[in-house]
């Protein structure tokens, strides 16, 4: 996954966390606590142009030495316009 940038993002109703890395199909994001493989997740993104609310699936998350993890997610049912602003976001 190709990224140059961090977005900061919230999952669910009340965990931050910060994208780091979208592709168009998949999502990595730092949070702090981890997700289950399947999970599905409510994100949304604070992008440049304002923002963005995706569904997501959890692939799995890695605890990282800050005790924070690394999680990756594919994203669901998303539609073109919102993967260009992703795209566009992380210069993909």
């Amino acid at each position: 996954m190709a990224s140059e940038r961090t977005i900061a993002l919230r999952i669910g109703v009340d965990v931050e966390g910060v994208a780091v890395a979208c592709d168009g199909a998949r999502l990595s994001f730092v949070a702090p606590k981890a997700y289950p493989p399947g999970q599905p997740l409510q994100l949304v993104l604070s992008l440049e142009d304002g923002e963005l609310a995706v569904q997501a699936r959890s692939i799995g998350s890695k605890r990282r030495e800050d005790q924070r993890f690394d999680v990756q997610v594919r994203l669901v049912s998303v539609n073109r316009e919102a993967r260009e602003r992703l795209e566009r976001a992380f210069g993909v």
